[in-house]
């Protein structure tokens, strides 16, 4: 009976001191922007990455690195602008779907503001940014083909006139 008892408490202080499970999102705070969706986070326990939000576009801007014949997109500045004023130097909460990294070797999450704003969703509200699928990472894409839609029909940002 006693070896019992040992090995049943001996269970539960493993269990106890398992790592988190990975399905809580990665922290993090937003170190830099580099566009209106692309940004550096410094992540708990990785360091300072690179993260691409998963399934919107904003519009292209120059960098320094640009050609000087660059020219941005409409609403470039603006979605940048956007992404500074809700992102940096603030916490946000980082949530994966099938891929980790894209091509540029980006970190691709859906990244919220709060436990329940996903930034997405407010780039794409504001007419900032469009939907664009790249299977298999694809969780919301009804939802935010709506919210895309809403905002086309009121004409918003990039849906302008």
């Amino acid at each position: 009976m006693f070896r019992f008892v040992i090995v049943i408490f001996s269970m539960l202080i493993l269990v106890g001191c398992q790592s988190p499970s990975d399905d809580e999102p990665l922290q993090g705070t937003v170190v830099n922007i580099v566009d209106g969706d692309t940004f550096d986070v410094n992540i708990q326990g990785m360091g300072d990455e690179r993260v691409r939000p998963i399934m919107v576009d904003a519009p292209e801007i120059c960098h320094q690195h640009d050609p000087p014949e660059c020219e941005p997109e409409s609403y470039g500045d603006e979605a940048t602008e956007f992404a500074t004023d809700v992102l940096l130097g603030e916490t946000v909460y980082l949530e994966q779907d099938v891929s980790e990294r894209d091509q540029y070797d980006r970190l691709l999450f859906y990244v919220y503001v709060d436990e329940d704003r996903m930034f997405q969703e407010m780039l794409l509200e504001e007419g900032l940014a469009e939907v664009v699928v790249y299977e298999p990472d694809v969780r919301y894409e009804e939802e935010f083909y709506e919210i895309q839609d809403e905002a086309r029909e009121q004409e918003k940002g990039i849906w302008g006139g």
